[in-house]
């Protein structure tokens, strides 16, 4: 007998290897699986986190309507199942993507529903990270304070968890 929700953990860690690898294609690959093996056992939760892999392999590729629409349906069973942090990401992520085509104000309203999830659920990585994307988005717009004082706090947060990279 085959053990359906292993085959799905499995699909989505290869999915997010290969996208770690840069083989993003082989990463789609692996996510859709996931996506199909969740959709077949009935585990929408499942059936998010591949939405979400697949908006990041999407976006990784710079197809970024296509990263947009995964995001979109991941952030939908964010809400449906009261998932904030994933919600969180799911903003975050379509943030990025409207910034990547140029839409600075759609991506600040995205990472500024982002930074209000993270502050709410004290997830002080993912409030650095929003800021530090809110920074670049009001910079592209040329609201250079609003930029400082946004990237200001990022550098803040990530002196304050150790976070060497962010900083």
């Amino acid at each position: 007998m085959r053990d359906l929700a292993g085959e799905e953990a499995a699909c989505g860690g290869l999915g997010n290897a290969y996208c770690s690898l840069g083989d993003y294609q082989k990463a789609i690959e692996y996510h859709k699986k996931h996506l199909k093996i969740a959709k077949e056992i009935g585990d929408r939760v499942g059936e998010g986190r591949a939405y979400g892999n697949l908006g990041n392999a999407y976006e990784s590729m710079g197809e970024y309507h296509g990263a947009i629409e995964y995001q979109e349906k991941y952030l939908k069973i964010a809400r449906e199942f009261g998932n904030r942090a994933g919600e969180g990401r799911a903003y975050g992520n379509l943030g990025t993507a409207y910034q990547s085509l140029g839409d600075y104000r759609k991506a600040i309203e995205y990472h500024e529903k982002d930074l209000k999830i993270a502050v709410e659920i004290a997830d002080r990585p993912a409030e650095g990270k929003a800021n530090g994307n809110l920074g670049i988005a009001f910079a592209s717009l040329g609201y250079y304070k609003k930029a400082m004082e946004h990237l200001e706090m990022d550098l803040k947060i990530a002196i304050e968890i150790g976070d060497q990279a962010g900083e």
